[in-house]
């Protein structure tokens, strides 16, 4: 008979770092109800309520952390005449900025079915600064591990997008394995405490207000999108953060390092030793002030006597490895390499790539997760009547990593492929050509200008044919 593990007591329980921190293991599963429930002011409470008991402890945790805020400050103080160092390492804000910066740093690029769905994204990316709105939501799921965007009409009757935090949004979905959105939830508090917001279903926007006898539905508004206007976007399927792995290792930095400063401190305020002669209250100050320790015995006054600073023990070599080790696994276990390293500066192409081959895998992991929104979102889009986009399945989406690129190389590469693939195919591997259709309708028109410019001053005549001056000879 196999022998077999052996569960944990009822009472025991393998716990995260949150545990120690909040008081429990948030939860980052989606909102689920069966399909075809309808609103409810008590269920609208539930929902809000949920979310902030099970959600929003860790978005502000995480919140925190992006914004240097760490347990170290929070410590009691200690006696003025102790050295206090609080320092803190603002890792989180350097993972998650270079992290969303190889990611989303070169725009996401969209090329539709015809020119004239492609004159319409284009029109729309510019009139709604979508690339601003992208970096909006990549950031929010690098910082919280999930992020929304809410689509709107603005005051010309145009759709248009704007990015959530999910400390103030959420979706509700349906139970089936489908599970199709059938609520989305916005949320905040005015000044006087009261609940506010809106819910959103496939067809219509309302109001909500914590009035004087309960919770307030004000006037549905309907929309044009035909489904739920908040598209959720994530950072990878269990929605954590591009630092949420690292913060207890975090934590431990800053207090190491603020340690280091405090001893640091310390051998600059050495205590001065006096043995075998009695100082005075004129000769010493205050003993903490001053940082003296005064022995004296019985002795003949003057012999004996022994002036010198105490020699604290030296532990910098086990606290610099300490450091050195904390630092590189954050940086390993959040995978995103210290570009900062003199490393990266001297790398090849190949040994570059390889270094960022841990970055590069979590990056397409995201990628699907933003493509798959992004799909979603142009969806919507062309649901929205009388815009003239219609075809967002054919629509291509290019993401493009945010690296130093070798363009001789790449050159030296279009040349090879020549003749081998299509020029459209060929031109959509350069990390610069935006626009593949515009480039190559460019470069028609560059050989027809070249093709005009050759072909004036010379005979155009095919031969055996008869020239102008030949037939006046003739009569």
């Amino acid at each position: 008979m196999e022998e077999q593990a052996h569960p944990l007591p009822s009472d025991q329980k393998y716990r995260s770092f949150y545990f120690d921190e909040i008081g429990f293991d948030p939860i980052t599963d989606d909102f689920t109800v069966p399909s075809g429930t309808e609103m409810t002011g008590e269920l609208l409470l539930e929902f809000i309520e949920w979310h902030r008991t099970n959600r929003l402890p860790r978005f502000e945790r995480l919140q925190a952390a992006y914004e240097d805020e760490f347990a170290i400050f929070n410590l009691p103080k200690k006696d003025p005449w102790k050295p206090d160092n609080r320092l803190a390492a603002s890792f989180p804000r350097c993972i998650s900025d270079t992290f969303r910066g190889y990611f989303i740093g070169e725009p996401v690029k969209m090329q539709a079915a015809d020119d004239s769905e492609q004159q319409w994204l284009d029109d729309y990316g510019r009139r709604n600064d979508q690339d601003d709105v992208d970096e909006e939501l990549a950031k929010l799921c690098d910082n919280y591990g999930v992020g929304f965007e809410l689509l709107y009409q603005n005051e010309e009757g145009r759709p248009g997008s704007v990015a959530v935090s999910p400390l103030s949004c959420f979706v509700v979905y349906d139970t089936s394995v489908l599970h199709r959105p059938l609520f989305g939830i916005r949320y905040s508090y005015d000044e006087e405490g009261r609940l506010k917001g809106s819910y959103s279903d496939a067809e219509n926007v309302v109001p909500f207000l914590d009035g004087e006898s309960g919770l307030e539905f004000g006037d549905a508004e309907p929309h044009a999108f035909g489904e739920v206007p908040i598209i959720q976007y994530a950072q990878n399927t269990e929605m954590r953060g591009a630092y949420e792995g690292v913060l207890n290792l975090v934590e431990a930095y800053c207090k190491a390092v603020s340690e280091k400063a405090n001893d640091v401190e310390y051998f600059a305020d050495a205590y001065l030793k006096v043995i075998g002669m009695k100082l005075d209250e004129g000769q010493k100050k205050d003993l903490r002030e001053a940082r003296i320790i005064n022995l004296w015995g019985d002795g003949e006054e003057g012999k004996g006597i022994d002036a010198d600073f105490l020699a604290k023990p030296n532990a910098d070599t086990t606290q610099e490895n300490l450091l050195d080790r904390l630092e590189t696994l954050i940086f390993k276990m959040a995978m995103v390499p210290d570009i900062s390293n003199e490393a990266f500066g001297t790398s090849s192409g190949i040994a570059l790539k390889m270094r960022m081959q841990p970055m590069s895998n979590l990056a397409k992991t995201k990628e699907k997760k933003f493509k798959k929104a992004i799909r979603k979102r142009l969806r919507l889009l062309a649901q929205y009547p009388e815009q003239g986009f219609e075809h967002w399945d054919r629509v291509e989406i290019k993401m493009t990593r945010n690296m130093p690129e070798d363009l001789e190389s790449e050159a030296a590469l279009q040349g090879a492929l020549a003749g081998l693939v299509s020029t459209e195919t060929r031109l959509g591997q350069l990390p610069f050509v935006d626009n593949v259709r515009q480039e190559m309708a460019r470069m028609d028109e560059e050989r027809r200008d070249i093709g005009a410019v050759y072909g004036e001053g010379f005979p155009t005549a095919r031969a055996g044919e008869p020239q102008e001056n030949d037939q006046q000879e003739e009569t």
